[in-house]
């Protein structure tokens, strides 16, 4: 029982039969112990259930590209895990760069053993020698939004309100989708939760200093978590990060405040 605790627990993802009758067996001749899953939901129960130290996934699972929705799922939850696209395509290469702060290596189907193996040892090796990869800013905000949301609810009243609270909390859950992606402007839906905040405000009768100390708050607790995260938080893209969170939380804001001064007062 002790041996099979210290073995590297590998989470396999593949709905092709004949390949999860192949690679896991291979795994676990090789000192892993492996978990197979079929689809897309019972992988992300895998993730939100029990500890993995390496996953391998298939890049199309039910759908084109399922396999980047598991990848992104655990290194949300299990940050520390090692994570392995499977691809018959090796022209993806360069949509698999664009993520690679996502996926650590791929492999080209088919897969030759010997490689697999190598691989996805030295990854696992390499992560217990080296320091390991800590949290993306926007993991960390979203893993604390409770806090965030208790500590509005204690402003205030003068300074704030329970309406502004909610508001704000949508556009930092807003700008979180934005980080994630890798387009520069403001999606629709950001879009549309920034311009609401500024009608909201409006319509409340608060100033429209309130929605620039909106944005301060939520830099602020942006900040605040930095500071209780340092030994957790990944240290070499927490500046490109906070570029693009301070990058994205100016847009909102101007979003606002256009939507602000259209607004009559009612």
């Amino acid at each position: 029982m002790a041996e099979s605790k210290s073995r590297p627990r590998v989470l396999f993802v593949d709905d092709e039969p004949s390949i999860r009758l192949t690679l896991p067996p291979v795994l676990q001749e090789s000192g892993f112990e492996v978990h197979v899953s079929e689809s897309v939901s019972d992988a992300l129960f895998e993730i939100n259930t029990n500890p993995y130290d390496v996953l391998i996934s298939d890049l199309n699972i039910g759908e084109e590209g399922d396999g980047f929705l598991v990848v992104s799922a655990m290194r949300h939850i299990q940050p520390k895990c090692t994570n392995f696209i499977l691809t018959g395509y090796p022209a993806f290469e360069t949509a698999l760069q664009a993520i690679q702060n996502q996926v650590d290596d791929y492999l080209v189907k088919p897969v030759e053993i010997e490689s697999l193996v190598r691989s996805v040892r030295e990854k696992v090796d390499s992560r217990k020698s080296g320091p390991l990869m800590g949290w993306r800013l926007s993991s960390l905000i979203k893993e604390n939004f409770a806090s965030f949301a208790d500590g509005a609810s204690r402003t205030p009243k003068k300074n704030s309100s329970a309406l502004q609270n909610d508001e704000l909390s949508r556009v930092l859950k807003a700008i979180v989708e934005q980080m994630d992606a890798t387009n520069d402007e403001l999606n629709p839906n950001a879009a549309q939760v920034a311009s609401d905040y500024g009608k909201r405000i409006k319509k409340e009768g608060l100033p429209v200093s309130s929605i620039v100390g909106g944005a301060q708050r939520l830099a602020d607790t942006v900040y605040g978590l930095i500071q209780n995260h340092q030994t957790t938080a990944d240290m070499s893209t927490l500046i490109t990060d906070l570029r693009k969170f301070n990058h994205f939380i100016g847009l909102l804001t101007e979003k606002s405040l256009e939507s602000y001064s259209r607004r009559k007062a009612a």
